[in-house]
């Protein structure tokens, strides 16, 4: 019997800019009781490269060449 995954790591990128062209990332943990909800993660964090806070959502993380 396989165990299921109780985190998931996921990318998070501003919600202004896009995945391929994004100024700063953060990662966090999605919970099962997160993941049971099927809704993507939205933290408000500082962005240091504008200097302000900003909404950071999931997303895919980057492919590696």
């Amino acid at each position: 019997m396989a165990v299921k995954k109780r985190k998931q790591l996921v990318y998070l990128i501003p919600e202004s800019e896009t995945r391929s062209n994004h100024s700063h990332h953060y990662t966090a943990y999605r919970t099962a009781s997160m993941m049971s909800n099927h809704k993507k993660l939205r933290v408000r964090k500082f962005n240091p490269a504008k200097r302000i806070h900003e909404w950071y959502v999931e997303s895919k993380p980057p492919r590696y060449k």
